[in-house]
């Protein structure tokens, strides 16, 4: 691990070393940080108040005609990792992407951390999506479609080696998008397909699980949580729509998850989904990534934001016993876009604690929030 993340930081170094000696390459270093701190009203001394670095990473991206290089290696948590390690190649519509990064499942875990409405994503998002994965996605993007698909290993670029899971995933999306430039309006309309196949080469039965931290990563147990052994196939998906103005957006998911089982009992099927929307007090206009069909910050560097969002997300099913909980939380905030660079979100959220949550958790809750970022 230490040796891949030296050869990463040695490849900014020498691509760095190189911009005089070729004009036509184009190099541009990154970096950004998400200082968090929230106060809870739930009642245990343990949930009081937490501050930490949720994230800080450093990298680059460079471009020679039409290959494109990305790289960032994240600092935080006091753990060193690798994030995205992604080669491009880019011609007219079409993109090959190469690496470690994303599938193309849910518009909300491809956006930016940075330019997420509120600290994370829904409850619905951490539990029904996974972290970056190693392998190749094709892009066309089109002014009215985009369609894109991929094949990736189960694990990402950190988790090679002797703790990987032997599975193959494949993911497709598909979005049609409708714009009127005069009136800076956007529709958008897609879903998403993910099957995973049974991990294989373990010398013990395959565990399927689920997760989700809830409106809040800094607490010290997940709020939904879920397993169970003989895990086979999995088949997931979902569908999502996007509305984007001049002074407010709006933003929808629902998933649908069916996790199969090698030993005959009942396939377990988890569902949930949340809807989302913002609007500009200050600013006008919303950023719109066409290649990869998401929606960005507000477009005006200096921007006030008001948001909410509501989640339901449901991980009891009766019909194969397995219960991981089931939650719904409100939440509302406002963010302060102080240039392109700097940032300041402050949120609060009130979440229902429903049936076979987490232990941890024995009743309703408020959650503040509040995040300084940069990013440049």
């Amino acid at each position: 691990m230490k040796r891949t993340v030296s050869a990463c930081l040695a490849l900014c170094l020498c691509v760095g070393m190189n911009v005089t000696a070729q004009e036509t390459l184009k190099v541009k270093f990154r970096s950004r940080a998400l200082l968090d701190t929230s106060v809870s009203g739930y009642g245990k001394e343990s949930t009081q108040g937490y501050y930490r670095v949720e994230d800080f990473r450093v990298g680059f991206k460079a471009t020679y005609g039409q290959y494109e290089v990305k790289a960032d290696v994240g600092l935080g948590g006091g753990k060193v990792a690798i994030k995205d390690l992604l080669l491009n190649y880019h011609w007219g519509n079409h993109t090959v992407s190469f690496g470690n990064g994303y599938e193309p499942f849910s518009m909300d875990m491809l956006i930016s951390t940075a330019d997420l409405r509120f600290n994370q994503s829904a409850a619905s998002v951490l539990a029904y999506t996974n972290s970056r994965k190693l392998g190749a996605t094709y892009y066309y993007h089109a002014p009215h479609y985009l369609f894109c698909t991929g094949v990736y290993t189960h694990n990402d670029i950190n988790k090679l080696g002797d703790t990987q899971k032997n599975a193959f995933v494949s993911t497709s999306r598909a979005v049609w998008r409708c714009s009127d430039s005069q009136q800076e309006r956007l529709w958008h309309v897609g879903g998403a397909f993910s099957f995973r196949t049974k991990e294989v080469n373990t010398s013990v039965s395959p565990e399927g699980s689920v997760s989700s931290d809830g409106v809040t990563s800094l607490f010290s147990e997940p709020l939904l949580e879920a397993s169970f052994p003989d895990m086979g196939t999995e088949v997931k998906g979902l569908v999502e729509a996007l509305y984007l103005a001049p002074r407010f957006m709006v933003q929808a998911e629902y998933f649908f998850d069916r996790m199969n089982r090698t030993s005959g009992e009942k396939a377990y099927r988890p569902h949930g989904g949340y809807i989302q929307g913002g609007f500009l007090l200050k600013g006008r206009g919303f950023e719109y990534d066409a290649k990869y069909g998401v929606p960005g910050r507000p477009s005006t560097a200096k921007a006030i934001e008001l948001v909410a969002r509501f989640n339901y997300t449901d991980m009891n099913d009766d019909r194969a016993e397995i219960y991981g909980g089931e939650e719904k939380d409100l939440s509302l905030g406002v963010n302060f876009y102080l240039n392109q660079y700097i940032g300041v979100k402050v949120n609060g959220s009130y979440v229902w604690v429903g049936p076979h949550c987490n232990a941890f958790y024995q009743k309703n809750f408020f959650l503040a929030q509040a995040r300084l970022q940069y990013i440049f």
